[in-house]
């Protein structure tokens, strides 16, 4: 039996750039808690991101700007749940973020059941996409990731939670430092 492993950091922008901080995101059971340790190493009121990955299942990004609200990301809302980071970060299942309700293609009532097979499946030629995520995808807008950007990576690397927050760490910047923690 392999036991997959959890990989978790904390890091806050100063300035231009990001520093790792100490933060350990086990002490959080709840995602206000996890904002309050986030809001105690801020620098200013300057971003800070907490990012929880299990293997080659799913990540998380919390992120917190001074007094704001928290702000979540799950790419795997279902897997995350039953993991032991999963009340912390149910919260995500309740936001409704305008812009993924607009690019969400609205659902097609069809009488004609003459294309489903007799068990009522879709034909093997329809692929059906089922989006997982949950959360706000535009959390990290401002930082030069697009909601519609942060989703698309998601749906193609399902099957690698690492090579998404990757190339999301390299567009916002901390790439290098988020594979150092690692």
């Amino acid at each position: 039996m392999s036991l997959v492993a959890y990989f978790t950091a904390v890091i806050a922008r100063a300035g231009l750039t990001w520093k790792a901080r100490d933060v350990e995101v086990d002490d959080a059971s709840t995602l206000d808690e996890l904002a309050d340790l986030l809001r105690g190493v801020a620098v200013n009121d300057e971003p800070v991101i907490a990012v929880v990955e299990h293997e080659d299942e799913w990540f998380a990004v919390v992120r917190v700007d001074g007094d704001e609200l928290p702000r979540l990301f799950v790419s795997d809302l279902g897997a995350a749940s039953t993991s032991h980071y999963g009340e912390l970060l149910a919260p995500a299942a309740d936001v409704d973020d305008p812009e993924d309700l607009d690019a969400a293609p609205a659902a097609e009532e069809d009488d004609d059941s003459d294309e489903d097979d007799e068990d009522g499946t879709p034909p093997e030629d329809e692929e059906i996409v089922v989006a997982v995520w949950a959360g706000e995808t535009d959390l990290l807008e401002d930082l030069g990731v697009p909601g519609r950007t942060l989703r698309k990576l998601v749906e193609d690397n399902a099957d690698d939670p690492g090579a998404v927050l990757a190339e999301v760490g390299e567009t916002v910047g901390f790439a290098n430092l988020l594979e150092a923690l690692r």
